[in-house]
């Protein structure tokens, strides 16, 4: 009779497992769809035509892919005719390297996928991913709780999905309208590696079979989403690794079914698998020592900037930063670390495929932000694996609830209030919102360019927004955020810091008519990239332009201008550039005629009839202000030093205040996008939506 209620309890503690495993994914749910509120309050700028705008640069991408399909023209190994200009060609070669973007499958999976669905229900590809990205970024914890309720460690498999799905990273990453690699790149390791953990638990070879051949499926699928080898390689080789060791390293000791499993896993890989030990390699050598391995291409670009310095989930966080993007409680996730450490010591042989995942997360302590997302996961983990340890290992030890009836009920008690401390604990979860990278306005000019340009027009602009312009205006363009990491980056940065109008366009000019395979060949023939560029601002590569260009400025890139006058004013010689500033405050109101006092200027008074600022410690002269109707500029000089004050009538009858050091006013992102003051034999303006967009045709000759 005793034996049938421990029996009942134990069924009773399994149904309330799966209960809290229920809420761990109504939880991931809702912190995503909680969003949804907030998009339909603010529909005017969220939405565009009826359909929600994606929160990632990159789902521009994934999205674009799918129209192209949709127009036939994606084609596997067909040179894509949206990138990189004018370097989307086959003649774009230079020693072994070739420039062109091509399409491929590998990586970009995700857009068949979203393509087929699309043709299957009917449904846009922007309400799919509205609908389905929140589903698939819980799915992670699905694997993370059956892989850990099947070592008898279900806190540890509770813990680990809660904060997974909550992690501000994994979140931020995940979140409503982010069509992007992210939401598998944690559920296809980990069921990979459950699945070989059951390849190994099991005896029979029946269900041997079964699991292998779900691993190697899942591993295709796996490169086709991400497009890693050298992740799928890891993967392989621990399974491998682990046959060894139960075999106790003797070839001997294998049998047939072993070469049958380990063929049905590896000759399914064979087509990417090969690129995966050299990749591997690189991603160690980058991510843990530093050094980074350059094509000779790379070295030859080597003298320019390097970009990737003004992309903040590359940069190396701080200690504390690290658990602020993992958990939302740091003591939460140092005790998480330190117990997911423990977890790896006492289960290493069950969770040997999940080591190089770990090492990723870890990585997060001395590479970039990103990887922060794969160790939130075992942080969760390391937290419920401390419950099942006390109550376990450690009180036993010292005689404390010897009775197997009461320990079990203590640590059921205690992870229980565990699972719903770490609930509340990642409450932030559900005040952080998800927000549009682009707004329906922008869409708007976009869409506007789309109708009014030349099918074969080219976008001139910084790099965020090339995937939306490749999407939304259906027009190429010359980087996006794929391709910032090259020169072509610094030449747009260069051509909106200069002050001279006809350089801006020899730069343009340059860029249209040689490319990156042009620069890379006068850098083979031993010239400096500095001594180039002088050359390029001097006329001496002015050719027409025979494919029309447009120069795109857009509202984002006032607050984005730090860098790309970093990168524009860069110093060959000095390996730097002065950053850019441009102030623009938004809480102002006008207290007397011409006097404004700005609150968020520390309630500054700009006295624009005399010329002064005046703040807490005294004044700042203005040297220049300029006043913009819409129609007509006007100026008014003051002193020799001092800042330039540019007031600046919208589109909306509203004005936009600006101030600037007069080496950033003079700049032609200044004057032609702010103050619409450009050279008509170099640029003609075709569209003015201050300070939405403004778009210049840039002149053949």
């Amino acid at each position: 009779m005793l034996e049938e209620v421990w029996v009942l309890r134990i069924n009773s503690a399994n149904l309330v497992y799966y209960l809290l495993f229920l809420v761990v994914l109504v939880f991931g749910l809702y912190i995503r769809f909680d969003d949804v509120q907030f998009w339909k309050a603010n529909e005017h700028l969220f939405f565009y035509k009826g359909e929600p705008l994606y929160s990632e640069y990159d789902s521009f991408f994934f999205a674009r892919l799918v129209k192209d399909m949709e127009e036939g023209l994606y084609r596997p190994g067909k040179i894509d005719p949206f990138r990189f200009f004018p370097d989307n060609s086959s003649q774009a070669k230079f020693d072994k390297e070739e420039f062109a973007p091509k399409y491929g499958i590998s990586g970009t999976f995700i857009s068949n996928i979203f393509y087929f669905l699309s043709q299957l229900t009917g449904l846009s590809v922007a309400w799919l991913t509205w609908y389905l990205i929140p589903f698939l970024a819980i799915s992670p914890a699905i694997p993370v709780f059956f892989y850990l309720k099947k070592l008898n460690l279900p806190f540890a498999g509770l813990a680990g999905g809660i904060v997974m799905l909550a992690a501000p990273m994994y979140l931020g990453r995940t979140n409503l309208m982010r069509l992007d690699h992210d939401v598998l790149n944690l559920t296809f390791p980990i069921l990979i590696a459950f699945l070989f953990y059951l390849f190994f638990a099991t005896q029979t070879q029946r269900k041997k079979l079964i699991f292998v051949s779900l691993a190697s499926l899942t591993l295709i699928f796996y490169q086709l989403w991400y497009g890693h080898p050298n992740l799928c390689f890891v993967l392989v080789l621990t399974f491998i690794l682990y046959y060894l060791w139960e075999k106790r390293f003797k070839l001997s000791s294998f049998k047939k079914e072993d070469y049958l499993y380990l063929a049905i896993l590896i000759l399914p890989q064979v087509w990417y698998l090969y690129a995966g030990p050299y990749h591997l390699y690189l991603q160690v050598k980058t991510l843990v020592f530093g050094l980074k391995e350059q094509t000779s291409v790379e070295k030859l670009f080597s003298d320019f900037p390097n970009i990737f310095q003004s992309i903040s989930e590359l940069q190396r966080l701080s200690f504390e930063e690290v658990f602020a993007t993992a958990t939302y409680s740091k003591a939460f996730g140092v005790a998480g670390l330190i117990g997911a450490f423990v977890l790896f010591i006492f289960h290493f042989r069950s969770l040997f495929f999940l080591i190089p995942f770990f090492g990723i997360g870890l990585l997060t302590f001395v590479s970039g932000a990103r990887f922060a997302m794969y160790l939130s996961p075992f942080v969760g983990l390391g937290l419920g694996y401390l419950v099942h340890l006390l109550f376990e290992k450690l009180l036993p030890m010292m005689n404390l609830f010897e009775e197997e009836r009461k320990r079990s009920f203590a640590l059921f008690f205690t992870g229980t209030i565990l699972f719903f401390a770490l609930i509340f604990a990642s409450r932030g979860a559900v005040s952080a919102v998800s927000t549009p990278k682009i707004h329906s306005f922008l869409v708007k000019d976009m869409d506007w360019i789309k109708h009014n340009t030349p099918k074969n027009s080219v976008i001139w602009t910084w790099w965020d927004y090339g995937y939306a312009f490749q999407l939304y205006a259906r027009r190429a363009t010359i980087h996006d955020g794929g391709s910032q990491g090259s020169p072509k980056t610094y030449l747009v940065a260069k051509s909106f810091a200069v002050s001279n109008p006809e350089q801006g366009w020899r730069v343009i000019s340059f860029s249209a008519n040689y490319g990156l395979t042009g620069l890379a060949k006068l850098l083979k023939e031993g010239k400096k990239a500095s001594a180039i560029v002088e050359d390029i601002l001097a006329g001496k590569f002015d050719m027409p332009i025979n494919t029309p260009i447009y120069v795109v400025f857009t509202d984002d890139l006032i607050s984005k201008f730090g860098w790309i006058h970093y990168f524009g004013s860069y110093d060959f010689n000095k390996k730097e550039g002065t950053f850019g500033q441009i102030v623009s405050p938004q809480d102002c109101r006008m207290i007397a005629p011409n006097v404004i006092q700005c609150a968020d200027l520390d309630n500054a008074i700009l006295d624009l009839t005399n010329g002064i600022i005046n703040i807490k410690n005294g004044t700042i002269p203005i040297k220049d202000f300029y006043f913009h109707d819409g129609k007509e500029l006007k100026a008014k000089h003051f002193f020799e030093n001092g800042y330039v004050v540019e007031l600046v009538r919208t589109r909306e009858g509203k004005f936009g205040l600006f101030l600037l050091p007069p080496q950033q006013a003079d700049t032609l992102f200044n004057r032609m996008f702010i103050l619409r003051q450009y050279d008509p034999r170099y640029f003609e303006l075709v569209y003015d939506n201050f300070p939405t967009s403004v778009i210049y045709l840039v002149k053949p000759e």
